[in-house]
């Protein structure tokens, strides 16, 4: 078959590709996705990960030790030196601003085609396209728009009339004909490529998966606010949708027998969604694989019955959203959150009950919450404790009704949005910090938020003892308490809790001291080597080692 003929709708391969995909921080289960289907059809992939240590874009922030552990010149060389064809970069908005600066590094040195996916070049494609660096978008879900795309191009092609692919041939931003429905079938997709990061990531720790994707609600700050409604054929076609138990069991099996992992880690959304599926799942988890995992959950999906599933299938711990506690027509309303106060403490006393820590995350700063909206939350943590409570400041994330709202309220300036779609992180404590007013706002939520973080390890009868205003006066309270959260995290490892904390460790030392310290180094030999190198073939790794 002529190898020119049109792939636009056709998922054959007639030549190969070499895509080199650049990470931030953690392994993206959605990048060993994309990774695998293209190998599927014949075309080849590489990793350019970079650790991020002491600066994750998320919480952890300590620049004089960022500074000395970056690599982003390293990234850089070792993209160049790998020469692929296309460039690939998964980005949230925490991670946008370092993809776009790596990619107009490299390209400053030799024009390779970019191509910029995950949530917030879907919230936002055209604004994203608009940069230089960046020659395609993909909007929505990727495997099949990616490898059609790479078709496209080893044709000779220039990207456009691929469904979820914006481009810019000439420099003219081109729509896709479409967004496409969502994939139905999951059983149908390869394994995640997990050899894509084993050489980055320590032997023998966290196997990390999906037994489903998408979410049934809608929450106001979460991306599924939008993403989910991304086909244009809207949500005709479910969002939600699960692997099937034998084909999760097979990927776990081949993990298992490859990584020798110790541990498990399952990303979906909501892992205890569909019962019937859970009483098939769990039980031969526990006895064809045998380690203990970790899920999140949702007080709607949590009851006895399903905490003792959780607990005899191994599990080691479970979080939940709580976000905000008071009046249900105000989360209803204002967060679209569909639990209620009995369905929190059904969840909460379920898990107690059977022996499995259930962890909570709480946001501050959500619009139009009250000082009695944070007195209820405290009356309820000090009778109904979580095993930790993660407190977060509310951020505005680029496509989803919160920011578009504060937006349209006047509460975000045109600019403060701009810098938002740019990938500069905005939290409502910055905004709260511009006025007197703002700023006393923020010491009371200050207090709540060290109370809240103290609270799983004050013992009961002391709690009601733990008073925000009067424990946000004491010095370094704050540092503390995150401080006496970490301990908790360690304690809940080394007594069979959840083991995030080890693992979070075990990263840095093998990054600092272990065989992470020579990630993305470029053979001296290449580097002065005039003609570019072909594109690698699979590193081979010890049997022992796996992907985190």
């Amino acid at each position: 078959m002529d190898a020119c003929v049109p792939v636009f709708s056709s998922l054959a391969r007639f030549s190969a590709m070499h895509v080199t995909f650049v990470s931030l921080g953690s392994e993206l289960i959605g990048v060993e996705y994309l990774s695998a289907y293209l190998k599927k059809y014949g075309h080849s992939t590489s990793l350019a990960h970079h650790p991020a240590l002491f600066n994750d874009r998320f919480q952890l922030n300590m620049p004089l030790l960022a500074k000395l552990f970056d690599q982003d010149d390293r990234i850089v060389e070792y993209i160049l030196h790998l020469d692929p064809e296309l460039i690939g970069f998964s980005c949230l908005t925490n991670t946008f601003e370092w993809s776009l600066e790596i990619a107009r590094r490299v390209r400053e040195q030799k024009r390779i085609p970019t191509i910029f996916g995950g949530v917030h070049p879907s919230a936002i494609p055209e604004f994203v396209l608009g940069y230089d660096e960046v020659d395609f978008v993909c909007e929505s879900e990727g495997e099949v728009a990616l490898l059609e795309l790479c078709n496209d191009l080893e044709c000779g092609g220039d990207g456009t009339g691929i469904n979820n692919i914006w481009a810019k041939p000439d420099g003219e931003i081109t729509r896709p004909p479409m967004v496409s429905s969502f994939l139905q079938d999951l059983d149908s997709l390869p394994f995640p490529d997990k050899e894509l990061y084993a050489g980055a990531t320590p032997s023998r720790s966290v196997y990390r998966t999906m037994t489903a994707r998408g979410c049934p609600y809608r929450c106001t700050f979460c991306f599924n606010n939008f993403f989910a409604n991304l086909p244009d054929q809207g949500i005709e076609k479910d969002y939600v949708r699960r692997r099937s138990v034998d084909n999760v069991m097979e990927e776990l099996h081949q993990g298992k027998e490859r990584f020798d992992f110790r541990q498990l880690e399952f990303h979906d959304d909501i892992f205890t969604m569909h019962k019937d599926w859970l009483r098939e799942f769990l039980p031969r988890l526990k006895k064809e694989i045998n380690v203990p995992f970790y899920c999140e959950t949702h007080a709607k999906f949590m009851d006895e019955e399903v905490a003792q599933l959780l607990k005899d299938g191994g599990c080691a711990g479970t979080k939940m959203g709580i976000q905000s506690l008071g009046e249900f027509s105000y989360k209803h309303t204002m967060l679209k959150r569909a639990e209620k106060e009995e369905d929190l403490i059904r969840a909460l006393d379920a898990c107690r009950k059977v022996g499995v820590q259930l962890d909570a995350d709480h946001i501050f700063g959500l619009p139009e919450e009250t000082q009695q909206h944070r007195d209820h939350a405290l009356k309820f943590y000090r009778e109904h404790t979580p095993g930790r409570i993660a407190c977060f400041w509310l951020t505005y994330f680029p496509g989803i009704e919160i920011t578009t709202k504060a937006h349209e309220a006047g509460q975000i300036t045109d600019e403060q949005l701009n810098d938002i779609h740019r990938g500069k992180l905005l939290w409502y404590h910055q905004i709260q910090a511009m006025t007197a007013e703002g700023r006393k706002n923020l010491k009371e939520n200050s207090g709540y938020m060290i109370a809240f973080h103290l609270m799983p390890v004050v013992p009961k009868f002391l709690r009601r003892f733990v008073v925000p205003n009067v424990i946000r006066r004491i010095p370094l309270m704050g540092t503390m308490s995150r401080g006496v959260m970490a301990l908790k995290m360690l304690k809940d490892f080394v007594f069979g809790g959840s083991f995030d904390a080890w693992v979070y460790l075990r990263g840095y030392l093998f990054f600092i001291f272990g065989r992470g310290r020579h990630l993305n180094k470029v053979p001296r030999s290449s580097r002065d080597d005039e003609s570019p190198p072909p594109a690698p073939d699979p590193v081979p790794v010890p049997v022992a080692q796996q992907s985190v």
